[in-house]
């Protein structure tokens, strides 16, 4: 089911959609003893397969809390997680052969992790303009990057790739540049590069890294809002004194990072700013997407100097085009 859905929506470019695998998770108040259900998605683009509670975990000296061991799935070795304890849900105890649950197996930046579910629901087909940012409380404390309404359910997105940032330093976005090259890079160039991810945390490490590395950024939470941006600077008359390059994550509320690149790769007054994918999702079917929308270059999170190397060259070569 899963890889029949990933291959539908994959087969379509720029159409600003996206299948969402739901699932579920059940804790108790710890005051009122009364029983939730609170339903969750993930983009189905991000799901290897579904698979049910391993018999065999192996616990992790000094890991977090939310981090129950690792698990044997074909002979590769799967960090599980928690969801209910990375959210701070209080559950109930169940013996290991009661539990009937389901952990969805992801893959986050090049990585395969487990995140145990109660269960999976449905599969939806809907538009990123149907998903909502989040409050900024619960954007921030509850790694929540969307909220939608389908069939009078509401579904809040989960950031993964904070929680995963959280549990393994290498999936942090970070560059080596050291100071000397910094100050290269900021007497070169006068211009900013546009940065475009839902990803609070995400938005804010590419923020502070690129400006460390020496580059002038301006940040952008959605497609929706970077898009607005640049039809302001362009109606203006200050696209070419304002804005080097952008880089787009690809998930995004509102406006996902491939309907976005189209709609500037189809405006003649961005032809010569390049837009690079930079993105958890980068596999080779995503990455066909994004040649066909335009994408001068795609990156996988989160190698930030290989982006940064890749970003000057396609500045280059456009410039000389």
């Amino acid at each position: 089911m899963v890889q029949q859905s990933k291959n539908n929506i994959l087969l379509e470019v720029g159409t600003n959609e996206l299948e969402v695998i739901t699932f579920y998770l059940e804790w108790i108040d710890p005051d009122t003893k009364q029983r939730h259900k609170n339903t969750y998605g993930i983009n189905a683009a991000k799901v290897k397969e579904l698979v049910a509670y391993p018999e065999n975990i192996t616990e992790l000296a000094n890991s977090v809390p939310c981090v129950k061991g690792v698990f044997l799935l074909r002979n590769n070795t799967i960090p599980l997680i928690d969801l209910c304890n990375w959210f701070s849900y209080q559950t109930e105890e169940k013996k290991e052969g009661d539990r009937k649950w389901v952990v969805i197996v992801a893959d986050l930046n090049g990585k395969a992790f487990g995140f145990i579910t109660h269960g999976v629901d449905k599969v939806y087909r809907i538009s990123w303009s149907q998903i909502t940012p989040p409050p900024a409380l619960i954007a921030t404390s509850q790694s929540i990057t969307g909220i939608c309404q389908v069939d009078n359910l509401i579904i809040q997105m989960v950031d993964f790739e904070r929680i995963v940032g959280t549990i393994d330093p290498s999936m942090v976005v970070k560059s080596n540049r050291n100071e000397k090259e910094a100050i290269e890079i900021e007497q070169k160039y006068d211009k900013a590069v546009l940065v475009v991810d839902d990803s609070r945390v995400v938005l804010k490490q590419l923020t502070n890294t690129l400006q460390n590395a020496g580059f002038k950024v301006i940040p952008k939470p959605d497609g929706q809002a970077a898009f607005e941006f640049l039809e302001d600077l362009r109606q203006k008359g200050e696209i070419d004194k304002k804005i080097l390059a952008i880089i787009s994550d690809i998930e995004m509320p509102r406006m996902d990072g491939h309907h976005f690149c189209m709609r500037v790769k189809q405006q003649s007054a961005y032809k010569k700013i390049p837009l690079i994918l930079f993105s958890s999702m980068i596999t080779d079917a995503l990455r066909r997407k994004g040649e066909t929308v335009g994408a001068d270059d795609q990156i996988t999170k989160p190698d930030l100097d290989k982006l940064i190397d890749r970003m000057q060259h396609c500045i280059e070569k456009l410039a000389d085009s």
